[in-house]
């Protein structure tokens, strides 16, 4: 079974808040289909049925189903019990007042006094969308679908499906299983590219379903260029500067003048304008090559004990990620994010690859040491780690003569932690 993100998350003492895993992003490996993912032996897909799933506010919907005192109010999922994070996304009611994913939670709170906030509960939203993959399933095959985040999927229909028919009465039953299931929402939307489908899916939220085909493109066309992925404010801004204001400007925009601009990625962004988009299913095939890990502070820290507490815990998870992948690092890199949003960090050669949680942690401390120390006046408010040279774990250590380190068996630690819980053993710090 692969484990999701919240199997690695070692607790902070306090309150329950901080106790939770709250982190439920899953990243895509690019925003956009990478000029690499392009077929360009072909200009268009042909007979080709993909379908894009979005989950309505997610995390919003999933707090008002339990909750039925939350049905009809405004919600914002995500931040602390005192104000402090972001909005990690919320319900139409609070978007029609004007709360919008990434806001800060007190920003949303000064716009909507009546906002109820509620903190992420991240453990709940995977087990969710765990349930939900399996159904999936039943109407394509596995490697026929792609999880692009949490709460975003793309299937390939191309081999269950002769036409867009067929396309819409899948997608009416995928709906209705998930609502079975669930009791959930979900837009989507069908195309014979992933892009076209990606925009379709938006045309008709909440709980919509819009189909696009070849003959449709017109309605692509007349869309904001914002609703293309991959394109952003900045880039927004400056399509505007060469007026290319919507989804047809681009598509018929000067191929030279996007190269100049934007290099390849404007080279695909007219493909996708156009629907040339003939990119496939991602499928995962080669190991990563980094692996990293951040976490922000319900409550900025700055004494000694307590960053060493942090790193550790920081350590901890990178290197249950890395020994579930069975992999080992040959380097590291730390960083600190400090109360002014400035940055400090470094990395450091690890002499042997491991993925022990002490080595980690000392060579992580080694970084601290160089680093400026929050202070009083100035105190951490992130802490994040990364490792990178990443080779397979052939579970073999070189045992030191001079060296007075233990061997732990770390494989049967975390097999006994992901059944019986994270409280009922610990390695100690002098170990």
């Amino acid at each position: 079974m692969n484990k999701h993100s919240s199997f690695f998350f070692i607790p902070r003492e306090g309150t329950p808040e901080t106790e939770t895993f709250k982190r439920v992003r899953l990243m895509p490996l690019y925003s956009y289909p990478h000029f690499k993912e392009l077929n360009y032996k072909i200009t268009e897909h042909k007979n080709r049925y993909f379908i894009h799933l979005d989950f309505d506010a997610f995390y919003a919907q999933v707090e008002q189903r339990d909750n039925p005192n939350l049905r009809g109010k405004p919600v914002s999922v995500g931040g602390t019990s005192d104000g402090k994070g972001i909005v990690m996304t919320a319900s139409y009611e609070a978007r029609a007042l004007g709360i919008d994913t990434a806001m800060s939670v007190y920003q949303a709170k000064k716009i909507c006094p009546d906002l109820i906030s509620i903190p992420c509960y991240g453990p709940k939203y995977e087990a969710i969308m765990e349930h939900l993959m399996g159904a999936l399933r039943e109407f394509a095959p596995e490697d026929c679908i792609e999880q692009y985040s949490i709460d975003e999927m793309f299937l390939d229909l191309s081999q269950v499906a002769r036409n867009f028919s067929d396309v819409y009465d899948i997608a009416v039953g995928i709906k209705s299983r998930i609502r079975d299931l669930e009791n959930l929402t979900v837009s989507l939307g069908c195309s014979y590219n992933k892009t076209y489908a990606k925009m379709a899916t938006k045309l008709n939220k909440p709980d919509g379903l819009t189909v696009i085909t070849q003959n449709d493109k017109h309605v692509i066309y007349n869309l904001p260029v914002k609703k293309m992925w991959g394109i952003g404010r900045r880039i927004e801004r400056r399509l505007g500067i060469y007026n290319i204001f919507t989804v047809g400007d681009l598509a018929n925009a000067d191929e030279y003048l996007l190269r100049k601009e934007f290099g390849v990625n404007g080279i695909v962004f007219k493909k996708l304008a156009r629907g040339e988009d003939t990119s496939e299913i991602f499928r995962k095939e080669r190991k990563e090559k980094s692996l990293n890990h951040q976490h922000s502070l319900s409550k900025p820290i700055y004494t000694e004990p307590e960053m060493k507490s942090e790193i550790r815990r920081v350590g901890e998870y990178l290197c249950r990620k890395m020994r579930d992948k069975e992999l080992v690092a040959g380097h590291l890199y730390f960083v600190i994010r400090y109360e002014n949003l400035r940055y400090a960090g470094d990395d450091i050669r690890i002499r042997v690859y491991t993925n022990d949680d002490r080595e980690i942690f000392d060579y992580a401390m080694k970084i601290y040491k160089r680093l400026p120390h929050p202070k009083k006046n100035l105190k951490a408010r992130m802490l994040g780690m990364g490792v990178f040279d990443l080779h397979d774990d052939i579970r073999s250590a070189n045992l030191s003569l001079f060296s007075n380190n233990v061997y732990l068996p770390y494989y049967a630690l975390d097999q006994i932690k992901y059944k019986y819980g994270e409280k009922l053993i610990r390695v100690g710090v002098s170990t």
